[in-house]
């Protein structure tokens, strides 16, 4: 019986897709959907000294497609914006101060209707004189 070369082949238990054959033994290297780990579990010692069936060798075990890095950038002239837009809103706020602190609506009365002048004698009058009415 031929030993085969080290490499990565269809996983023996099928717990994984592959699993990799250090040439004399099974090792606990695998890889499933392109992402390599490590079995935590070891194999059965007889399991991991019987070679891979021929033909089930892979060249290398499919990996992941690498994840592109995010960049992040920041546009120009946002800060100024920022600045900007605080810049008015603090105008807004001093004009309106400005505007209730001058308006006309203070504490003075604004009619000039007065009260009744109360220094004058109550004027008198008389009150008519009874009439009498004779019966017939």
């Amino acid at each position: 019986m031929t030993q085969q070369p080290g490499g990565w082949y269809t996983d023996p238990t099928r717990q994984y897709m592959y699993r990799y054959w250090n040439g004399t033994q099974w090792t606990n290297q695998v890889s499933s959907s392109g992402i390599t780990s490590t079995d935590p579990n070891p194999m059965d010692p007889t399991a991991a000294t019987t070679p891979p069936a021929p033909g089930s060798e892979v060249a290398t075990p499919p990996q992941a497609a690498p994840t592109p890095a995010v960049q992040v950038t920041q546009k120009s002239g946002t800060g100024i914006g920022v600045i900007i837009g605080v810049l008015v809103a603090v105008v807004a706020v001093v004009v309106l101060i400005l505007v209730l602190m001058n308006s006309s609506g203070g504490d003075s009365p604004t009619s000039t209707t007065g009260a009744p002048d109360t220094t004058k004698a109550p004027v008198t009058t008389e009150a008519p004189a009874p009439t009498t009415t004779v019966a017939p």
